[in-house]
């Protein structure tokens, strides 16, 4: 009879960047929330908008290509 492994069979090296990418949606969704909510001029919402795109995207490219390098490493971690 086959054991299970500590791994699923369909996990896949992406899984914690998956994790992160619903957790920077949230946060760009509640950050949408603010705007509408707050008066600020739009060259400042305009300027939020950037900045948390340009953040949020980074983290995200920064994360899978740490995510494949290691993968393509062999590396668990």
């Amino acid at each position: 009879m086959p054991t299970k492994s500590s791994k699923s069979a369909t996990s896949s090296p992406l899984d914690s960047v998956k994790l992160e990418l619903a957790v920077v949606l949230g946060l760009a969704v509640g950050l949408l929330v603010v705007m509408f909510r707050v008066d600020l001029g739009h060259w400042t919402e305009i300027g939020l908008l950037v900045l948390a795109g340009f953040a949020f995207g980074g983290w995200l490219a920064w994360r899978t290509r740490r995510a494949v390098d290691q993968h393509q490493a062999g590396g668990d971690h």
